[in-house]
């Protein structure tokens, strides 16, 4: 007897086996934002009961999906060789990864891929080490679509029968908190030509500037951002960096012909870090680079 055989009840009711799936889903949500978190502290967060909790992870690590870390639980190299394989699958984060490492080395300000991932965008690449503080900059790592640029920049072109359910949850005095705050903002981002602008929304100091990337690849639907202190960065060419750049990446994924490809690629390549930054702050490309 191998993989969850073991622990799903034998059942001609269709009920069983969904249930079982509802926890191993459970289970596998508390991994998000934890490191090697504890039986005890997937017990808590998942509502799983500690004896069915116990007994399905023994079956995940089996299958490869979950590893033993210590005294506690972490991803395993099956779940990350799946995740290597979908992200294989879209030419965006392919088509993406040149233009933001340039992107990032003549502004100095750090860049982001994010995707569309239910209430949440999820960032899948990354060029530049601030903020280094903060998980939620991190790959692999989430953040509210309606407290983030990229997730605004995102809504902003979606019909709202389309949008996931909002909650509203603020992690900064500047944070979006009712659907009339962000009916403004989606304004403004509609009159920005689709390009999103978020300052201290999602961090204290932190602005964010995000512009999608139109294109609904197998469904998923990606936003390209660029963020710096928000003492220092100026909006206007850093708007027009962010935009130039994901017109690139959609033209070069949609096979356009090449001189527009080439007319966003030179647009983007135009900007410079003492364009992006206010002369006598501190900027992000003083403090290093790097992916």
């Amino acid at each position: 007897m191998t993989g969850l055989e073991g622990v799903v009840p034998t059942s001609d009711d269709d009920a069983a086996p969904i249930a079982m799936l509802n926890r191993v889903a459970a289970l596998l949500d508390v991994f998000g934002g934890r490191q090697a978190p504890t039986l005890a502290e997937i017990t808590r967060h998942s509502n799983v009961p500690r004896s069915s909790a116990h007994r399905i992870l023994q079956s995940l690590v089996q299958l490869g999906w979950i590893e033993r870390q210590g005294a506690g639980y972490a991803l395993g190299s099956k779940l990350f060789e799946l995740g290597c394989q979908a992200k294989r699958l879209h030419r965006v984060p392919e088509a993406a990864l040149p233009v933001m490492a340039d992107l990032h080395r003549r502004t100095g300000l750090t860049a982001h891929l994010s995707v569309l991932a239910g209430t949440h965008v999820l960032h899948i690449e990354r060029f530049g080490i601030w903020p280094s503080t903060g998980k939620c900059w991190q790959v692999g790592f989430k953040q509210p679509v309606e407290q983030s640029a990229a997730g605004r920049a995102l809504l902003a072109q979606m019909d709202e029968s389309a949008w996931p359910e909002l909650r509203y949850a603020v992690s900064s005095p500047y944070g979006v908190r009712n659907r009339a705050e962000l009916g403004r903002h989606l304004t403004a981002v509609r009159a920005r030509g689709g390009v999103a602008v978020d300052v201290e929304g999602c961090e204290p100091g932190v602005t964010v500037v995000a512009a999608p990337i139109s294109l609904n690849e197998g469904g998923n639907r990606f936003a390209l951002s660029l963020c710096g202190p928000a003492k220092s960065t100026r909006i206007e060419p850093v708007a027009a960096a962010v935009h130039s750049a994901a017109w690139a990446i959609c033209h070069s994924v949609s096979d356009v012909p090449r001189n527009g490809a080439r007319q966003a690629r030179a647009a983007h390549r135009a900007v410079t870090p003492a364009m992006v930054h206010r002369l006598g702050e501190t900027t992000v490309a003083a403090a290093g680079g790097g992916r």
